[in-house]
């Protein structure tokens, strides 16, 4: 996708899983990445395997993105050091695996600050300058279970990752004028340390009702990415990609 070259981007919860492949496959293709993410040691290696691996000016940042004065204060050190921001991929998010019943009204508030909220504040940081240069692409990853309601646990992470939707299809009307797509990913089951949570029984499910027979994989969401974020993809917005193996067909 050589129409990524010579763009840049921030990536969210990009210290590792598939925020890294994100991060690593926009690299690949010749974008400069900001990382952020509140593992800072993780992170730091995650950025230097990248500048070897690429060649990419590598930024990082390890902070909470639920502060909005942390989120500005990045997104302003990012646009000295690039120049510009072309791409936000919203990609953080935690996944509590709890019955209703243990949900405590401080997870339910956690758990949509860090999958919902903090994709607010980055996009409203990042927006004046996408506006100003007539061009941006902004790529949040919700889920499979933002459709379908996911597994019986997680309530709180389902109804967050179906907020993402709604927030996509508005956000896009606002800002299509100006040139800045907004879309979403959709993932299934991906072998990162969030599926390596659950029992092998539990995602051995998935793959059973996979069209494939298998899990995704960090570089399968990557590649998602890369094709919503490039230049040739100025006529898709509002749209949520589905990369699931067949496992949701809608």
């Amino acid at each position: 996708m050589d129409s990524l070259q010579g763009m840049s981007a921030i990536i969210t919860g990009s210290a590792q899983g598939m925020g890294k492949g994100i991060a690593m496959g926009l690299a690949r293709r010749g974008v400069d990445v900001a990382l952020c993410d509140v593992k800072k040691d993780i992170l730091e290696t995650t950025a230097n395997e990248i500048r070897e691996a690429t060649g990419q000016k590598v930024i990082t940042g390890a902070f909470d993105i639920t502060d909005e004065v942390a989120v500005k204060a990045f997104v302003v050190e990012v646009e000295k050091g690039f120049g510009k921001i072309d791409i936000l991929v919203n990609n953080a998010g935690i996944h509590p695996l709890k019955p209703i019943e243990q949900i405590e009204g401080k997870e339910w508030d956690l758990v949509f600050a860090v999958n919902v909220k903090a994709s607010f504040f980055f996009c409203k940081a990042v927006l004046p300058g996408m506006r100003k240069q007539k061009f941006g692409r902004i790529i949040s990853i919700s889920s499979e279970a933002g459709k379908n309601g996911g597994t019986v646990a997680a309530l709180h992470y389902a109804a967050s990752k179906g907020a993402v939707l709604g927030f996509v299809r508005n956000l896009a009307q606002q800002v299509g004028s100006d040139g800045i797509t907004v879309n979403a990913i959709a993932p299934g089951r991906i072998a990162t340390a969030m599926s390596g949570a659950v029992s092998p029984e539990e995602n051995q499910k998935f793959i059973n009702n996979s069209i494939t027979k298998s899990l995704g994989t960090p570089d399968d969401i990557a590649y998602a990415v890369c094709y919503l974020a490039s230049r040739k993809a100025s006529f898709v917005t509002a749209e949520t990609m589905a990369v699931n193996g067949g496992t949701l067909r809608d």
